[in-house]
């Protein structure tokens, strides 16, 4: 493998996916005029670019010599990036969190709930911060077509809710190990501590 290659691939990959210019990081890491530029061309890259350029996108030095580094969540990405993204990419943290909704719901039942109890969909939203609430408002959660639909099964029989009755499901299965471990890199667990205490 080479690690030089694997560097600079992911070093572009992710000023792409954040929508920066090459003359921005410069500026951003106080780099000499063109020095991002003469990096990405293979002119030179040290430990302590690397190290600069990662913390730009709140990753670690390690992190940029992965193969197949995964793009960090976009709510995660230091203010003056994530603004830069969603001007220029048109990309939100809604967005994100909506494609990502059922990570976030397998995060909360292996965190809150124990194998054989019974939920509703309402009470995996109620361990949602309130910014995740809005983001999820009106969005059902179809757990028959989700990554973990061997793991919950639909009781049909429903509890009366706020306005109408819901559908009981049971945890049946433990959220695999894999799944979990995604779920982590995908959007991290900080919410979900904000969202309990919430």
């Amino acid at each position: 493998m080479n690690e030089y290659k694997v560097a600079i691939d992911n070093l572009e990959a992710l000023r792409m996916y954040a929508g920066l210019h090459m003359n921005e990081i410069d500026k951003f890491l106080g780099f000499s005029k063109g020095k991002y530029a003469r990096i990405i061309a293979g002119q030179s890259l040290e430990l302590k670019d690397i190290i600069a350029i990662s913390g730009l996108y709140d990753l670690l030095a390690i992190d940029i010599l992965k193969p197949n580094l995964k793009m960090p969540s976009l709510r995660r990405l230091p203010e003056r990036i994530r603004s830069i993204a969603q001007e220029r990419t048109g990309k939100t943290p809604r967005n994100q969190e909506k494609r990502d909704g059922i990570y976030y719901c397998a995060l909360i039942l292996n965190r809150y709930f124990k194998v054989g109890e019974d939920f509703t969909n309402s009470q995996i939203k109620g361990y949602l911060n309130n910014e995740l609430k809005k983001a999820f408002k009106g969005k059902s959660i179809e757990w028959e077509k989700s990554i973990i639909s061997e793991c919950i099964l639909d009781t049909e029989t429903t509890r009366p809710g706020k306005t109408k009755p819901e559908n009981v499901y049971r945890f049946v299965k433990e959220i695999p190990a894999d799944i979990v471990e995604k779920a982590f890199e995908k959007i991290g667990d900080d919410w979900l501590e904000a969202g309990r205490r919430g």
